[in-house]
């Protein structure tokens, strides 16, 4: 799946999981979006596939660090 430029946040430092950080884990988050309850909050990946509505306007965007490969 082509990702989107709109779609994807470089940034020098990612997040925690805002999610996860409520029940006391610390895991990097992998997209700042809206949930299926309408918050919005940064998400692993796990959190994403439970919880995220989706990438794009409205949606959310991919989160990647600066100096990341990916």
């Amino acid at each position: 799946m082509a990702k989107e430029k709109f779609n994807l946040v470089v940034l020098d430092k990612i997040p925690p999981c805002d999610l996860c950080k409520n029940i006391g884990v610390n895991i990097e988050a992998y997209v700042d979006g809206k949930t299926t309850t309408g918050q919005w909050a940064f998400m692993c990946r796990y959190c994403y596939s439970n919880h995220g509505v989706g990438l794009g306007l409205g949606k959310g965007q991919l989160l990647k660090r600066k100096d990341s490969n990916e």
